[in-house]
């Protein structure tokens, strides 16, 4: 309305103000825990991980210490339920009261194998939990008795509960646990070691269930599936696949995320890089990286995670392994790398470190990464511009905000001019045709040059006389 008496009439305009993207490095992992919750849970740190999920995860889903150990953002477990069962043991009671079942807290095969090794102490016994072949327990239990074994364990013991069978079907009530004979020394003998078996795995569907339950959380831009059971590879690399499934198919929505896998575990036989190599051909994609050797995926997926989304993983460390489970010589590293799989090395003066970062179509991982990064920021700069006016001053908003968000990326290195300097970072085009318009549509054309990282270096020496 037009002003009557003399003055000034201010009309304030809200300029579009984009929020912050998402944090890079968030992990969405999908394995077997204690406890599985129906929807994802969210970690930022081991106590947040045991305390949401159950101490014995940390043996079911070791990926998950790994990846905060090497410093991944955050978090998003999606746990795994299903036809998973727990190793157990039935230790022998008093003659005529049944048995007790030592029974593995978390689902899964981890536990198949794992030593329990009792002493007598006159009307009282020790209980150990050992490794095969350890010479150190993973956990002792002095001075139980058949009464309080099972309130012991459940206070005390990361990897196993005592049930009592009998008690449960209500015939007769909880049985106690006899005692060794005494003056035995279970120390040096095997006689009075039970070793916990009948693990096993969750299926390939259950997995694959488990892995959807991330497609709600958007912020997830890298993905790890850890599967226990290797003996079956079909089946390892059907659930390898639903993971590249799943990450192309939630980039094509705008939630780019790379998934990884690790090969199985293997004692160092000269067929097995071959075996590796194989594994990876049916997985060929730029949004999946399989690492060599086994039990590593989980340290390098935190790496990545833990790194600016350009910065490349090649040559960077890893912590938290302990060790390697078999060496990787110079011949199979070569190999490896020509298989596009990414091997994990250690060597003296070094430590253990990411010897190439590769996506199994021979990239490297942070070129994906930055193109992801683009994808994300063109969408949400996009969507503040939804159901503004499709004129000249909001098609030249739109490219203003665009041009803003990819300065920024070649300010922070993600994206560079040409080596000659003739092309530059990026280049961006917004326009609309009287079709177009018509139907509402804008349409915008981007080109962006990811910086790469140093691979190689050939130097040549002159050696002057």
């Amino acid at each position: 309305m037009a002003r009557i008496i003399p003055g000034v009439e201010v009309t304030v305009v809200k300029d579009v103000v984009p929020p912050q993207l998402a944090p890079a490095g968030v992990l969405g992992l999908v394995g077997l825990t204690e406890l599985a919750p129906a929807a994802a849970v969210r970690a930022a740190s081991w106590s947040a991980f045991v305390g949401a999920l159950g101490r014995a995860s940390a043996y079911s889903l070791p990926e998950a210490k790994q990846a905060l150990a090497n410093g991944v953002f955050e978090l998003v477990i999606a746990p795994v339920a299903g036809v998973a069962e727990s190793a157990k043991v039935a230790l022998a009671a008093t003659a005529g009261a049944g048995t007790w079942d030592l029974v593995a807290r978390a689902p899964g095969p981890w536990a198949n194998g794992l030593t329990i090794r009792l002493a007598a102490r006159g009307e009282r016994f020790d209980l150990e939990i050992r490794r095969p072949g350890a010479r150190d327990p993973l956990e002792v239990h002095r001075n139980l008795t058949g009464a309080t074994l099972a309130d012991r364990l459940a206070a005390d013991s990361a990897i196993v509960t005592a049930k009592a069978p009998a008690a449960v079907a209500g015939a007769v009530p909880a049985p106690k646990l006899a005692a060794l004979p005494p003056g035995t020394d279970p120390a040096n003998s095997t006689a009075n070691d039970h070793a916990l078996a009948g693990g096993k795995d969750a299926s390939g569907d259950d997995y694959a269930k488990a892995l959807r339950a991330l497609e709600d959380e958007p912020d997830v831009d890298l993905v790890l599936v850890a599967p226990q059971d290797f003996s079956d590879l079909a089946k390892i690399e059907g659930i390898y696949a639903e993971a590249v499934s799943h990450c192309e198919r939630l980039s094509r929505d705008g939630k780019g995320r790379i998934g990884f896998g690790q090969v199985p575990p293997d004692p160092a036989t000269p067929q097995a890089v071959k075996t590796f190599v194989d594994m990876a051909s049916p997985l060929i994609s730029d949004r999946f990286v399989l690492t060599a050797p086994y039990g590593v995926a989980g340290a390098v997926a935190g790496r990545v995670g833990s790194l600016s989304y350009f910065q490349s993983p090649t040559f960077k460390l890893l912590t938290g392994l302990g060790g390697l489970a078999r060496a990787l010589t110079q011949e199979e590293q070569g190999e490896l790398l020509k298989g596009n799989v990414v091997p994990v090395v250690n060597q003296r003066g070094r430590g253990i470190f990411v010897l190439r970062g590769l996506t199994t179509d021979g990239d490297q991982i942070s070129v994906r990464r930055v193109a992801d990064r683009a994808v994300r920021g063109v969408q949400m700069l996009g969507d503040l511009f939804i159901g503004r006016l499709n004129n000249e001053d909001g098609r030249g908003a739109l490219k203003q905000k665009l041009i803003e968000f990819l300065v920024q990326m070649e300010k922070d290195g993600a994206i560079v001019p040409s080596t000659d300097g003739k092309d530059p970072s990026h280049k961006v085009d917004v326009y609309s045709s009287q079709a177009d318009f018509a139907q509402g549509i804008v349409r915008v054309d981007i080109a962006v040059r990811p910086v790469r990282a140093i691979d190689f270096i050939y130097a040549t020496i002159l050696v002057q006389v």
